[in-house]
């Protein structure tokens, strides 16, 4: 082989062992650094799972608590309804035209007033 030939594949081989020693250079601390990301991965997914756990009880819980606002609800409609036909029967019914039925606590109360005012009288005599 010429000289020129061998100085050639000699500085091929110096470069290609150059460029590989470059490679391996870089790659250790990137090597190093996926390492440290997959732990790190690792810890997260961990803590995903518990959370997701804790997010299942939330939402039974929440689901739980829905359903009894779900029956508060369906019962405030009922007694709702009901007082809407209460109402209307008694604005339909006599009471309706009976401004009257308001002197009676009055009445009472008047009432009431003079049985004391006699009282006091007949203690006195």
């Amino acid at each position: 082989m010429d000289t020129a030939t061998q100085v050639i594949i000699f500085i091929v081989a110096l470069l290609f062992s150059a460029g590989f020693i470059a490679i391996v250079i870089v790659m250790v601390p990137a090597i190093r650094e996926l390492k440290a990301l997959l732990v790190d991965l690792r810890k997260t997914s961990v803590e995903v799972r518990e959370l997701a756990l804790e997010m299942k009880k939330i939402s039974a819980n929440l689901e739980g608590k829905l359903e009894g606002f779900d029956g508060i609800l369906s019962h405030s409609q009922k007694i709702a309804t009901h007082v809407g036909g209460a109402l209307k029967v008694f604005n339909n019914t006599v009471f309706k035209h009976a401004e009257w039925l308001a002197l009676i606590p009055a009445a009472l109360w008047g009432w009431k007033q003079v049985v004391k005012l006699k009282r006091r009288k007949n203690e006195r005599q």
